[in-house]
This record gives structure tokens, C-alpha cells and sequence, in this order.
């Protein structure tokens, strides 16, 4: 039986366990094991659930409430009604409902080099995939180099990834819970030193394949590291269905971005997302991808 297909055994026995001993107050989580994240935060305050145990925001029927600790940027949380949170629905429905009908459930978010908005991208299409009716996401924060994802989501950095990848201890105790039933987090983990080793090994490809495999209605979101920075970005590229590449306008460079975008091959991308404008830029018309603007009056 395949790691991801354990985890869920295991999480749903213990499911049984929590309702027989009457711990059914809130709504069951959908994905294998999570673990419950630690109730220690720099802002020194604790979210409880109806079980009285810590978590990182409130759950009404299955939405997330004020959560201290989320990131302000992931705007389809915050903002749920702007312009910006459009954007990541309809990005969303290109993944989910394509119109070729080609099944897209593992998909990457990039950029060339860093502090272009990847993370932000990833976060937000995971979350806003989760608020849909039906899918479950995934959300793998293959950063391992700067890791972000757990801070985005008001999560405490833990064992993550890097120990999943160079351990024999199984995906559930890595897998994170959170406040939306549908969508389940797994952190980098510690920094490593060999860390393109680790996202190239066959374990990694492994997971991937069988988080991809396994479950029809789940959808795998890798934050991976920029292109133009790690060498392990263009193997991950490889064991996805597509690629989402982020630009940042008025920051990314043209001739940076289009080596990145020779790189990867046009092939893998399903489109570019432009970060930090108000109205698509006509300087970018060059690139020949869909687009996906994720407008703001400051800069994200």
C-alpha cells in the first residue's frame, strides 16, 4: 500500500477513535493525518477549536474565521469579494474545470528569482481551491532553500519536507492541518544542506505520483524555488502537470525572465501571473502564455 494511501488508513481510524470518545464537536478533516499545528505564535495569541485543542484560526462551517497570524496577501481569505481574489477563481477554474478537458492536478508555481510573488500565488490558488464545493488541495512547500508557506498561513515551522524526504518516518506526521477542511499543508521542513538532492531523489518524484494518482478530486500545489536560483526546480517542473510562472511588474527583468521561461519549456506552462499591477502592462505582450493578473494599488 503506497505511503499517502496509509496515512489516510491511519487518519481515519483515528477519525473513529476521536468519535466514539465523543470528540465529534468539529468538523472532520478530509486528508491523512495532520497533525494539529502548536498553539505557540509570535503575536503570543491562541486560537482554540470546539475541542478545546490549538489551531491556527476558527472553522464556521468550513470557512475560516479572523485568524491571527495569516498573511495579509493571501487576499482570498481577507478580501473575498476583490478584484484580486477573482483573479485566483478563475486561475482556479482553469485548473479544476479545464476547457480541453486535460486533467491538471498537480501544478507548480515558480518565478525566474526571488521576491517575484511565488509563494503568494500558491498560497492563495491552494486556499481558494479548498473554498470551492468539492476539491481537496495539497499544498507542498518545496522551498526548502527559504520556505514561506507556513508563514502565509499562520502556521509554526516544523518538521516538514526536508525530514519526509531524508527519514523513514511515514508522510502522516509531516502533514499539516488547517482551518479549511479541504485543504492540508506540507511544510519544507528544516533547512538541509543537500537540499537539491532531496527534491530530485526518486522519494520526491514518488510522492508526487501518488499524491497526483491516488485521489481524483484532490489537486497537489508545489511552491517550488525560482528557476533561475535551484537546480532542483526543473526536475520537479518534470513530475507536474503544469507550471504557473510568476512576474512581478516593475521588478522582474525581461531577458532573466525569458531564460527562465526557455528553461522550464513553454510546453509545461499553463500561463504567467502578473503580480503588482493595476492594469495589464503592455510591455509584457510578448509572451506568448495565458495570462493572470493579480492586481494591487501597493505592491505585494
Amino acid at each position: 500500500m503506497g505511503k499517502i494511501s496509509a496515512a489516510i488508513k491511519k487518519a481515519r481510524e483515528e477519525s473513529r477513535t476521536a468519535v466514539a470518545n465523543g470528540h465529534n464537536g468539529r468538523r472532520q478533516y478530509e486528508d491523512p493525518g495532520a497533525y494539529r499545528p502548536s498553539s505557540s505564535r509570535a503575536s503570543g495569541k491562541t486560537v482554540l477549536d470546539s475541542a478545546g485543542e490549538a489551531s491556527p484560526g476558527n472553522v464556521s462551517g468550513g470557512q475560516i474565521d479572523e485568524t491571527p497570524g495569516i498573511s495579509p496577501r493571501l487576499v482570498v481569505f481577507h478580501e473575498p469579494e476583490s478584484l484580486a481574489a477573482e483573479h485566483f477563481k478563475i486561475l482556479r477554474s482553469q485548473i479544476v474545470y479545464p476547457g480541453d478537458g486535460k486533467a491538471m492536478r498537480s501544478v507548480l508555481i515558480t518565478s525566474a528569482m526571488e521576491q517575484e510573488g511565488k509563494t503568494m500565488v500558491a498560497c492563495n490558488l491552494a486556499v481558494s481551491i479548498a473554498q470551492g464545493l468539492d476539491p481537496h488541495a495539497l499544498l507542498i512547500d518545496g522551498d526548502i532553500r527559504r520556505p514561506d508557506v507556513h508563514r502565509m498561513l499562520g502556521l509554526v515551522s516544523g518538521s516538514g519536507l526536508s525530514e519526509y524526504l531524508s527519514g523513514n518516518r511515514p508522510l502522516s506526521d509531516f502533514l499539516v492541518r488547517t482551518p479549511l477542511a479541504r485543504l492540508t499543508v506540507l511544510p519544507a521542513g528544516k533547512l538541509v544542506r543537500n537540499p537539491a538532492e532531496l527534491l530530485t531523489s526518486s522519494k520526491m518524484r514518488h510522492l508526487l505520483e501518488e499524491a497526483r494518482e491516488r485521489y481524483p478530486d484532490r489537486f497537489v500545489i508545489v511552491d517550488s524555488p525560482p528557476v533561475n536560483l535551484a537546480a532542483e526546480t526543473l526536475s520537479l517542473a518534470q513530475h507536474v502537470d503544469a507550471v504557473i510562472f510568476v512576474v512581478r511588474y516593475g521588478y522582474s527583468q525581461k531577458d532573466v525572465v525569458e531564460e527562465a521561461l526557455e528553461r522550464l519549456g513553454k510546453e509545461k506552462i499553463l500561463g504567467i501571473v502578473f503580480n503588482g499591477f493595476e492594469n495589464p502592462p503592455r510591455k509584457y505582450a510578448y509572451y506568448k502564455y495565458k495570462y493572470y493578473g493579480y492586481g494591487a494599488k501597493k505592491r505585494r
